[in-house]
C-alpha cells in the first residue's frame, strides 16, 4: 500500500447507546503542499482544539504551546497529525471545515541504540478527544490508524513510543500492543545553604550564563551526544533540532557552566561549555531535572576532570534561584535520573568530594513506568530488549525536554 493510500481520508459511523448514529471524517491536517494559508488555518484550529481539551489542568497549555511544538519541530509533518471531524449532516463541507473533535499526532524521532545503531521511531502524542464526544471509541480509531501508518509506510519507522498515565496504559497495551518500559528516577531533598554559597562561583576560571541559541547549539549538540546518546536509549538530537526545537523550548531556562578560551584572532572572548542544566517545577518545592550533562573530558586549572557533582552544585543553585527555589521556605527536592545520582555517588566515594547539597540519606526511588513501546520489525533493534538484556543493558531515559 502506498503512503498516499495510508493517509487517505475515511468516514466512520458510530452507533450510540440510544441507537442513533454519528459520522466522523478521519483525515490529516492540510499541508503547505495544498495551500499555505489553508494549512495555517487548519493547524491553528487544531491547536485551539488541543488547548480546549486540556483546559481542565491546573496550568492549562495555551494554543501557542501546541503551535510551538509543531512549528519548531524540524521533522514536523501535517500529514501525520490525524484528526476526526464531526459530520452531523454528513456533507463534504463538514468534512473539509467541520469541528475537530479528536486528535493524534505522530512524531518522527530517532532513538540511540549503542552498537546496534539507531532506531527510527514514531512517537504518539497530542492524544485528545472533546468531552462531548468521549466514550465513543474515537481515540481507538485514531490510534489504530496511526499504528497502520507507522508500520506500513515507507518512512522506515520500526517501533512506536508514547508516554501514558497509569489509567491509560492498559488501553494502549490492549489496542496497540504497547509494553511499559521503566526509566529510573530518584527524588532527593536539597540542602539550600550549600547551593547559595556555590552559585556565586569559585574563581574567575568559571562562568555561569544562560545558553545562547543558535550560537551554543553546536557545542551542546556534541556534548549531549557524548553524555547521553552514546550510553543511553534516548532521543537522538540533530544540530537542527538543537537550534530550532531545544532553543525554543528551553529559551532562557537553560544554564551553561563555561570555561574561558584564549583570545580569538579578532580579540573577542570565547568560552567552552563544561556542563549545562535546566529544571522545571513539579509542585510546591519540587523540581525535576529537565536537561543536564557534563563534558567529562574537560579539565580544570588543577588538571582534574570536571566532576558531575561539582558542576551540578553550581548550576543547580543558579537554576533554582531563577525558578524561585532558593527562596522557598518549605522543603525543596530534586527529581533526577538515577544514573546521574549514581555517577555522583561514585565520585564521592573515589574523591571524597563534599555532596552536602543533597540529602542522600533520604533519597527515594521514583521510577517512571509511563514510557511504552511496540516493535514493528523484528529484524531491527528492539528497545525493550536493549534495556532488559542480561549483558550490557542500556538505561532508558527520555529527557523531559524531548517529551511529547
Amino acid at each position: 500500500m502506498s503512503d498516499n493510500d495510508l493517509l487517505a481520508p475515511s468516514d466512520h459511523t458510530i452507533t450510540l447507546p440510544d441507537g442513533s448514529t454519528q459520522t466522523y471524517h478521519l483525515r490529516s491536517l492540510r499541508s503547505t503542499t495544498t495551500s499555505e494559508k489553508e494549512a495555517d488555518v487548519d493547524i491553528a484550529n487544531w491547536t485551539k482544539f488541543c488547548a480546549s481539551v486540556f483546559s481542565y489542568k491546573p496550568n492549562p497549555p495555551p494554543p501557542s504551546y501546541f503551535a510551538r511544538h509543531f512549528y519548531n519541530d524540524p521533522q514536523r509533518d501535517a500529514d501525520l497529525v490525524r484528526v476526526l471531524i464531526h459530520c452531523p449532516t454528513n456533507n463534504d463541507e463538514e468534512r473539509e471545515h467541520g469541528e475537530i473533535v479528536s486528535s493524534v499526532r505522530i512524531f518522527r524521532r530517532t532513538l540511540t541504540a549503542g552498537s546496534s545503531g539507531v532506531v527510527e521511531a514514531g512517537g504518539i502524542g497530542e492524544v485528545c478527544t472533546s468531552p462531548n464526544h468521549q466514550r465513543r471509541g474515537l481515540s481507538k480509531i485514531l490510534l489504530k490508524d496511526a499504528l497502520r501508518i507507522m508500520s506500513e509506510s515507507s518512512s522506515s519507522m520500526t517501533c512506536s513510543l508514547l508516554h501514558a498515565n497509569p489509567e491509560f496504559r492498559p488501553v494502549y497495551s490492549k489496542v496497540g500492543g504497547y509494553q511499559s518500559l521503566r526509566s529510573e528516577w530518584t527524588v532527593v531533598p536539597i540542602q539550600l545553604n550549600p547551593l547559595t554559597n556555590a552559585k556565586s562561583g569559585d574563581n574567575n576560571e568559571w562562568c555561569i550564563r544562560q545558553a545562547n541559541f543558535p550560537e551554543d547549539a553546536n557545542q551542546l549538540h556534541k556534548l549531549h551526544m557524548a553524555y547521553s546518546e552514546n550510553r543511553l536509549v534516548t532521543i537522538q538530537r540533530s544540530l537542527q533540532y538543537w537550534k530550532e526545537y531545544v532553543g525554543a523550548e528551553l529559551g532562557g531556562a537553560l544554564w551553561v557552566l563555561t570555561k574561558p578560551k584564549p583570545d580569538s584572532v579578532d580579540g573577542e572572548k570565547k568560552d567552552e561549555i563544561v556542563a549545562w542544566i535546566s529544571i522545571r517545577p513539579r509542585g510546591a518545592g519540587r523540581f525535576q531535572l529537565r536537561e543536564f550533562g557534563v563534558d567529562k573530558t574537560m579539565t580544570s586549572q588543577n588538571d582534574k576532570s570536571i566532576l558531575t557533582s561539582w558542576a551540578m552544585e553550581r548550576l543547580l543553585g543558579v537554576a533554582l534561584d531563577q525558578a524561585g527555589g532558593i527562596n522557598n521556605d518549605g522543603a525543596t527536592s530534586l527529581v533526577l535520573p538515577t544514573f546521574v545520582l549514581t555517577e555522583m555517588k561514585k565520585e564521592e566515594t573515589a574523591s571524597g568530594i563534599d555532596m552536602s547539597f543533597l540529602d542522600l540519606g533520604n533519597a527515594k526511588e521514583e521510577n517512571d513506568d509511563g514510557w511504552m513501546y511496540v516493535n514493528f520489525n523484528d529484524a531491527k533493534p528492539n528497545v525493550l530488549e536493549l534495556t532488559t538484556r542480561e549483558i550490557d543493558p542500556r538505561p532508558h531515559l527520555i529527557w523531559p525536554t524531548d517529551s511529547f
